[in-house]
């Protein structure tokens, strides 16, 4: 967060991931849902020959850097010049705070497989290994645990669940103040409910740990089974990779929902 200062007057621009809520980002996504379609095709599209009125470019501007600050509206269309000031300028302002059009990068936040809310760590359901020494995702997960990420994902593709109230969910869901919490939804409701408030850095940096275990888990288990299935006339073991690539499904549904910019 950075502090402006206005006719002697200081106001506060969160241009950090971990400046803003999963609530906040919310207010941002109601503001992208309802962009006009020549607006949404500058911003997101390729293409660069998209024709662009210059008022109501800068009147998007400032419609954005409000959503991110305390500036008064007033100030920012007539206290401050658009561009090439001394001091501060709304180009420079709107720069500090265009990448909330996009998505956080493991590069700005991090990875991790604990999250730290209101001085709580929460830490992500660990992985349990087999009798043969295999490694099994989310291993100290219950059915239900699965069954509501699932259920979660069919609702957000119903788009009865929009994007950010199903992160602050799915984070619920999958991190827990110790590892022998047992599944309670009554739980999970009310930490869905204070995860509003979550950091967007903290939620995406325990996403980035999951998206990374699960490369290297899939990578290493896949070529196994994969191995043994083109060696073997074992129905069984060709049951077991297909079982085994139905439950990354999941996990490649949840990259969409965490990369996603719209919906």
């Amino acid at each position: 967060m950075i502090i402006v200062t206005i006719l002697n007057k200081e106001y506060q621009l969160r241009n950090e991931w971990a400046d803003n809520t999963i609530k906040q980002m919310a207010i941002a996504q109601d503001y992208i849902d309802a962009m006009p379609k020549w607006l949404e095709q500058y911003i997101y599209s390729d293409k660069d020959d998209t024709p662009v009125s210059e008022i109501k470019l800068l009147e998007f501007y400032i419609d954005w850097i409000l959503i991110f600050s305390d500036i008064p509206r007033e100030y920012l269309e007539s206290e401050i010049e658009i561009k090439d000031s001394k001091d501060t300028s709304l180009i420079e302002l709107f720069n500090l705070v265009g990448k909330f059009l996009g998505e956080p990068t493991e590069a700005e936040v991090g990875s991790s497989d604990t999250i730290n809310f209101e001085g709580i760590d929460y830490v992500f359901i660990e992985s349990a290994k087999t009798a043969g020494g295999v490694e099994k995702l989310l291993g100290g997960a219950t059915f239900k645990h699965f069954a509501e990420s699932q259920a979660l994902s069919t609702l957000f593709q119903k788009k009865q669940y929009r994007k950010w109230e199903y992160i602050a969910r799915i984070t619920a869901i999958l991190f827990r103040k110790h590892q022998d919490e047992e599944y309670n939804e009554l739980k999970i409701d009310t930490r869905a409910k204070k995860f509003l408030d979550l950091p967007v850095s903290e939620a995406y940096k325990a996403y980035f740990f999951l998206d990374s275990h699960t490369n290297k888990l899939q990578s290493s288990t896949l070529t196994s089974l994969t191995e043994r299935a083109a060696n073997q006339s074992d129905q069984p073991l060709k049951q077991s990779l297909k079982m085994f690539i139905g439950k990354l499904k999941p996990m490649s549904y949840l990259r969409k929902v965490f990369t996603r910019k719209r919906g």
